[in-house]
């Protein structure tokens, strides 16, 4: 590989005994500087005399019209890696000739080793201003176009640690300490930001990390992802994104037998068994790998794709959609349990295609199958080396930054100061050294405490953050001090042996302490029925759209409300244990409600009347997220939506967890629960309803395996 050095900007090549170095991650902008562009002011630090090179002697060598913007970026870059003792830094933009293929080739088949064996990773947000936390919701950090770029997703993964630059080039956080944030913004599960292995997820779910971003060129699509397989290929440009996204499963089928590679869905008819971009995955980050073990009933769990077709081998199921149509069980659940199952049709000539690949269809039980062996041998997976890195012997330094310069070291330990605000110092193995900072007292100080395995930050005497051996990839501690502000300590890769721990403070009046202790987590998405019984599910005028369920977003630990209203001039007869048409009845009295009666005067209208006269003539359900989890309530009592919101804001807290509840109506009572989703999209959690007589009566399984929900 090829390699920038910071002082000078000449590149140099490495075969073996490679340097610690620092890697940059962009979003590429007109005017980037290429190799060539290098290779013309490689003469520069002559005329330099071996000091480091500046953008402004890039400008005085350079003629204006060969000055690129780009050269901002890489001067910048260098800077950044020099100030943290890195001789070398690689950018992708002029570190490769890409006027040679085979070294193209060579380097897209090696850019995640390039990340991964990288010390630390630079990523530049141009379009992200560091004014505001990236955690404040006002803050433009998750909207980057970083995060919808298909190379930067392994460039998010591949480092061991990654530093976040805004468009003036100031720190603003790590992947770490904005970990939260961005999950929620790429949907990658946070323990991957903490160093969890990706080799420990499916197919299905490392491509739904990669559904909705976008290359340049379409091709691209797949081989940005073979370093995240674990796989290789020739790039061949101009095959096409469909074709080159198919070789890329291929090549994933050659190195595993997860079924969940299957777990996709597409709006076009008949199809084979494989997608053909990284946006049929969009709803499959539910979906585990396959555990069929070596055997699937009677034939091998392997599979192959040779010239014509996929060979596999699967249990079919008859389906009602015709004697030539199957459901087919790759074997693989989602995270609630649900078994994934597709449909196929076998076509004239003895071929199955895929039939309604819009359709993935979820079962709570998974098909029978034969009990036939058969011995395959495998091959063990070559594992991925771990992230783990030693940390070094050596001196630690902490720096105040300007945030924090006003807190002064009450108790510093034998050490040298190198600059007004910094203490370098060092430890010995298994013994702590404590540095406590006063801010303006002893009642607002905090301690930073350090071994050579692990650092840790106390306030008040209590251990609030940690980082160390146990948490590899932790490089970020935050603590709330006693006077309503926050104090960060973030720690700086290096190329050198130091260990420096940079100490920020967020005070009220800080535009980035908004947000900073934030938790940020995902919404959650429920299918709820649009009908139950005479009750029609309330709707925006232009969202009318006659569907048996309805998807609602409910934001993260928030709530929604739902009304159900009662079909106007109907009549239910609740007490009767009939379920036939006949107990529906029209509404012939003159207090029947006219259309322009307010929904008050229609209640006042209804109000003492029996069920069987009307009954009430408005349901709510409340559906909420807490952590994660969703909880649900129901009731009748209430005069609208912002009457029954405010009446369960004030006992919210008792209803977390509550998966189900019941609403009584005269003898009746309405049975609310929460469930999994039937059919693979965008929602995690469906609501079903029920009418019982008694509180004890169980639940109509049979009703959720037909997706009804209600009687």
């Amino acid at each position: 590989m090829r390699l920038l050095n910071t002082k000078t900007l000449r590149v140099r090549e490495f075969l073996t005994d490679i340097p610690r170095y620092a890697i940059l991650s962009h979003t590429w902008e007109a005017e980037e500087v290429t190799f060539q562009d290098i290779q013309n002011i490689a003469t520069l630090a002559a005329t330099c005399h071996e000091r480091p090179v500046t953008f402004d002697d890039v400008k005085a060598f350079l003629p204006t019209a060969q000055l690129k913007k780009g050269y901002t970026k890489v001067v910048q870059a260098c800077l950044r890696a020099r100030s943290s003792a890195f001789d070398w830094i690689w950018i992708d933009s002029c570190c490769i000739n890409k006027e040679s293929s085979a070294e193209l080739s060579e380097a897209i088949n090696s850019m995640y080793q390039y990340y991964e064996n990288a010390v630390v990773c630079y990523v530049y947000l141009f379009d992200v201003s560091g004014k505001l936390h990236p955690k404040n919701p006002k803050s433009d950090f998750k909207r980057s176009k970083w995060f919808t770029r298909g190379w930067t997703l392994q460039e998010l993964l591949a480092p061991g640690h990654i530093s976040f630059f805004d468009e003036d080039w100031t720190k603003i956080g790590t992947r770490w300490s904005l970990r939260d944030l961005i999950s929620v913004v790429t949907t990658i599960p946070i323990d991957v930001l903490e160093g969890r292995s990706i080799d420990d997820y499916s197919v299905a779910q490392k491509m739904s990390w990669a559904a909705r971003r976008q290359t340049t060129r379409p091709e691209d699509e797949a081989y940005c992802l073979m370093g995240i397989f674990g796989v290789s290929m020739s790039p061949i440009y101009g095959e096409g994104g469909d074709k080159a996204f198919m070789r890329l499963q291929q090549e994933i089928i050659r190195v595993s037998d997860d079924r969940s590679i299957f777990a996709w869905i597409s709006e076009q008819e008949e199809r084979g068994l494989l997608a053909r971009s990284p946006y049929e995955f969009r709803y499959s980050g539910r979906v585990r790998a396959s555990n069929t073990g070596s055997t699937l009933g009677n034939s091998p769990s392997s599979y192959s794709f040779n010239n014509n077709g996929l060979h596999i081998h699967l249990p079919l199921e008859p389906s009602d959609f015709g004697s030539d149509v199957f459901l087919a069980s790759p074997h693989c659940q989602t995270n609630d349990g649900g078994y994934m199952s597709v449909y196929l049709r076998r076509t004239t000539d003895g071929y199955y295609v895929r039939e309604s690949p819009s359709i993935v269809v979820l079962q709570p039980a998974h098909s029978l199958l034969n009990d036939v062996r058969e011995l395959t041998v495998r091959e063990e997976p070559i594992l991925r080396k771990s992230r783990t890195r030693p940390h070094a012997a050596g001196k630690k330094v902490v720096s105040l930054l300007p945030s924090a310069q006003r807190f002064p070291c009450s108790r510093p330990p034998p050490a040298s100061i190198s600059t007004e605000f910094s203490v370098e110092f060092e430890t010995t193995d298994g013994h702590w050294t404590d540095l406590t900072y006063e801010f303006p007292s002893k009642s607002e100080a905090f301690t930073l405490g350090f071994t050579r395995w692990s650092y840790s930050l106390q306030i008040e005497d209590k251990h609030v953050d940690s980082i160390g051996y146990q948490r590899p990839a932790a490089d970020y501690m935050l603590g709330p001090l006693p006077n309503s502000c926050f104090v960060s300590v973030c720690l700086e890769m290096r190329g050198d042996e130091k260990k420096v721990f940079e100490v920020d403070y967020f005070s009220p009046e800080d535009s980035r302490s908004e947000g900073v202790a934030t938790t940020v987590g995902p919404d959650l998405e429920f299918l709820v029925p649009s009908k139950l019984k005479l009750y029609d599910l309330e709707e925006e005028e232009e969202c009318r759209i006659r569907e048996p369920f309805r998807s609602v977003t409910v934001p993260h630990s928030d709530f929604l409300v739902l009304m159900y209203t009662k079909q106007e001039r109907f009549s239910l007869d609740l007490d009767s244990d009939s379920e036939t048409d006949s107990e529906v009845e029209w509404e012939t009295d003159s207090d029947s409600d006219s259309e322009a009666d307010s929904e008050t005067e229609r209640r006042d209208k209804r109000k003492g009347k029996g069920t069987k006269q009307g009954g009430p003539p408005t349901c709510y359900v409340a559906v909420g997220s807490h952590q994660l989890l969703p909880w649900t309530h129901i009731t009748f009592n209430g005069k609208s939506t912002d009457d029954v919101r405010a009446d369960i804001q004030s006992m919210k807290e008792d209803l977390y967890g509550q998966t189900s509840g019941t609403a009584t109506i005269n003898h009746s009572k309405l049975k609310v629960w929460i469930g999994p989703v039937l059919m693979l999209g965008p929602e995690s959690h469906q609501l079903h309803f029920e009418w019982v007589k008694d509180e004890d009566d169980a639940v109509d399984e049979k009703k959720i395996r037909e997706g009804t929900g209600e009687e």
